[in-house]
């Protein structure tokens, strides 16, 4: 965990610091026990590669912000299966 914590406060290359986030997420099995930390390095990939594709126009990582979005979704237990998914679209489109 405290190898995640020191991530979390590293400085630089943004999309690096997501890869090697990720990469402590899948093999440090420590971090999967505390809920609250691993709830924060989902929500800081999130908002990271957010802002990487939204507001610096980065097209490459579409696919793993796409997947991002997913995960938060999974972690936060707001998807439980495709059915819910769509009808909760369904419900945030206007009109819907």
């Amino acid at each position: 965990m405290e190898r995640l914590k020191a991530l979390m406060g590293k400085k630089g290359n943004r999309v690096e610091f997501v890869a090697d986030m990720i990469n402590l997420l899948l093999t440090d099995r420590e971090v999967y026990s505390d809920e609250v930390l691993f709830r924060d390095a989902v929500e800081e990939i999130y908002s990271t590669l957010r802002s990487e594709v939204l507001e610096n126009g980065r097209k490459d990582l579409i696919e793993a912000y796409e997947n991002a979005v997913l995960l938060r979704a999974v972690v936060s237990g707001r998807v439980k299966g495709v059915e819910e998914l769509l009808l909760e679209i369904r419900k945030n489109l206007p009109g819907g």
